[in-house]
């Protein structure tokens, strides 16, 4: 029989990431002091990362050729 797999809410896993940002807090402190994997709560840390990047608008300068004054038509 296997063991079942533990699952965390959302607001969970925020509690533990803004834990984890604040000044002196080590990530394997914070996942000690929870009962959780240091291992995990890096993951977590790495997944909100790609999202927060994923959402973030990017500016894409793209060359625009310009038109020419006296079009020439063949």
């Amino acid at each position: 029989m296997q063991p079942t797999r533990r699952s965390y809410s959302k607001s969970f896993k925020a509690q533990i990431i803004q834990a984890c940002a604040q000044t002196g807090a080590s990530i394997a402190s914070v996942a000690l002091s929870h009962s959780l994997n240091a291992n995990l709560v890096h993951k977590w840390i790495r997944l909100q990362a790609q999202k927060s990047t994923a959402l973030q608008p990017t500016f894409i300068q793209l060359p625009v050729p310009l038109a020419r004054a006296n079009p020439t038509y063949h």
